[in-house]
């Protein structure tokens, strides 16, 4: 197949890349800053947040059997038009694209964080409401998202040619610096994860993750198969916040989620945190998915647990570690954050992160 992947070189992007390296497709990567030098994937650099990019990104689009659709900005969160531009924006321009052509498909990379909030312990499958998490901008974004691409999919008569993935928490070791770089200030220096003393940890908290290797898997046989719909991606176990503990080498405290969420919005409007107390929202609220549909319609299994993903994405992080080949998963350096900051503004204003 002729495949396009826009958000080539982020976190979940690379490792789609990887996945489909060998496979006899022809890739095209699009992203705003594409690595340099020569290989197996052909590049595009276009920013899809501006309107601009409409007649380059419809003749990519002319020339693929499917996109896959990464691109979306997690940063800056200060800065509310350009967020909601380059996420939700993105997936309209793409969704009118792809869908206004006849033949080519398209896959979606959406986020458990679109659900409601759980109720319960229990497991929720693709069917659950999805209102997102209130107060939660990147949750309220990825509910905006699918509904966008639900409409013009809808418009085109076109819903068997839409497949969209919700996975869990995504990490590897490769993204370790950039997730450290979008979530805390640039003064810290990654090997202080390591000197960690105490993590707050509270009996209703649990989270689930998955390895970005098993989340790109999910979208090679989506594509090879043509699946269409949606589908969970997460690992077992679910999270508890005393196994984040025991992966920072931290002493447990018990402390109530409120406190926690009440913190991380002091140190938001403080200018202390690169983060809204939405994503605390997003921790404690998003349900715990089931998986079973990926599984059972896709032949597919995740090849690492959450809790080996939770150890690999810590170890990342404590070595500020990177993929050398791309601009957006860079290693990460104080001084570099530093520069950085002092000449386009904070992580949470800039574009580029």
């Amino acid at each position: 197949m002729r495949i396009v992947v826009t958000g080539a070189t982020g976190n979940i992007g690379s490792a789609v890349l990887r996945a489909l390296d060998g496979r006899g497709h022809d890739v095209h990567g699009v992203a705003r800053r594409p690595p340099g030098g020569s290989g197996a994937v052909t590049w595009t650099s276009l920013d899809l947040s501006e309107e601009g990019c409409a007649p380059e990104l419809e003749a990519l689009v002319g020339w693929a059997d499917a996109v896959v659709n990464l691109a979306w900005a997690f940063q800056p969160m200060r800065r509310r038009g350009y967020l909601h531009r380059a996420s939700v924006g993105i997936v309209e321009r793409v969704a009118h694209a792809v869908l206004g052509t006849p033949h080519t498909r398209l896959v979606h990379l959406s986020s458990v964080a679109v659900y409601s909030p759980r109720r319960s312990p229990s497991f929720v499958r693709e069917d659950w409401a999805r209102e997102g998490i209130p107060g939660a901008t990147y949750s309220q974004l990825k509910v905006r998202a699918e509904r966008a691409l639900t409409d013009a999919a809808v418009t085109a008569g076109a819903r068997d040619r839409v497949a969209v993935v919700r996975p869990a928490l995504v990490g590897q070791r490769a993204a370790g610096g950039m997730m450290l770089r979008c979530g805390a200030p640039a003064v810290l220096p990654a090997w202080a994860l390591r000197g960690v003393p105490v993590v707050p940890v509270d009996e209703r908290f649990g989270i689930q993750m998955i390895h970005a290797g098993d989340v790109a898997d999910v979208v090679v046989r989506i594509l090879e198969q043509e699946a269409a719909g949606a589908f969970n991606v997460a690992s077992d176990p679910v999270l508890s916040s005393w196994d984040i503990a025991a992966a920072l080498r931290a002493r447990p405290v018990r402390v109530r989620q409120e406190v926690v969420r009440a913190a991380a919005a002091v140190a938001w409007r403080g200018h202390l945190s690169p983060l809204d107390p939405g994503w605390v929202d997003m921790a404690l609220q998003a349900p715990w998915v089931d998986s079973s549909r990926a599984r059972d319609l896709l032949g597919w299994r995740p090849r690492s647990g959450a809790d080996q993903v939770l150890a690999e994405v810590v170890r990342g992080m404590t070595e500020g570690a990177g993929e050398g080949s791309t601009t957006a998963l860079r290693s990460r350096h104080v001084l570099d954050g530093l520069r950085r900051a002092v000449a386009q503004g904070s992580v949470a204003r800039r574009r580029f992160t």
